[in-house]
């Protein structure tokens, strides 16, 4: 289910391009990666927060970490889930069905952007000690 999620945002993020661009593709595929990025550092800040790990991250881990999910994606939707067989799938969706696909995947990046930078605050005053949660154990 999340995977065909992910999948409806390059979908929609495809066609949001294609008649501007000439690589479409990359748009949609840098966006997907990155929103996975995104999600998985959510996690890791709420993981780190509860636990007693003492790990320093910079700059260069997050570009790499970046790379953990583009090359995977770029697999996917250049080999195995073409655009082509997603409009087979979803370009004659209802118009209804399409404003509220749109609305979800909009929802979905804002949020996601909006949680991610707000994790990333926390994280910053957890580093610098303004910031401790325990669980009470």
């Amino acid at each position: 289910m999340i995977l065909r999620f992910f999948d409806y945002i390059y979908y929609r993020t495809y066609s949001a391009y294609k008649d501007w661009d000439n690589m479409p593709y990359m748009y949609a595929i840098c966006l997907v990666a990155l929103l996975q990025q995104f999600n998985v550092g959510i996690i890791a800040v709420i993981v780190y927060a509860f636990s007693d790990l003492n790990t320093e991250v910079n700059k260069y881990v997050l570009f790499a970490s970046y790379f953990v999910f583009l090359i995977p994606n770029y697999v996917r939707y250049t080999w195995f889930a073409s655009y082509k067989q997603m409009d087979e799938k979803w370009g004659n969706a209802v118009k209804k069905k399409k404003i509220l696909g749109g609305v979800a995947v909009i929802f979905y990046i804002v949020l996601s952007i909006v949680l991610f930078f707000a994790a990333g605050i926390v994280f910053g005053k957890i580093m610098r000690g303004e910031l401790c949660f325990t669980l009470g154990f």
